[in-house]
């Protein structure tokens, strides 16, 4: 997976040049992608590992790294099993 405007992405889309460190490059590889591997776990997957922590002890839930609808799906999901869930904006600060 690759999100939408990152590196991946512009190669994936067949970018004949793309920019990185501030230069130029031009693209000679042929890039194909597969859908048959994950590092990451699904939507259930991380839903299942947060229903499996002590809802009394775990007092907030943030999530900070994915695209926005799939923050806000696992957001809507956690927040129904009970568990306090929140989506800071780039430069939050919290008290913990």
């Amino acid at each position: 997976f690759c999100a939408k405007g990152t590196l991946g992405d512009r190669l994936l889309r067949g970018d004949p040049i793309i920019r990185l460190r501030n230069r130029d490059l031009m693209v000679y590889a042929s890039i194909k992608k597969t859908d048959l591997l994950s590092g990451h776990g699904d939507h259930q997957d991380l839903v299942e590992t947060v229903k499996n922590q002590n809802l009394t002890k775990l007092k907030r839930v943030f999530l900070v790294h994915g695209e926005t609808k799939s923050m806000e799906l696992l957001s809507t999901a956690l927040k129904d099993e009970g568990y306090n869930v929140t989506i800071p904006e780039k430069g939050g600060v919290f008290e913990l």
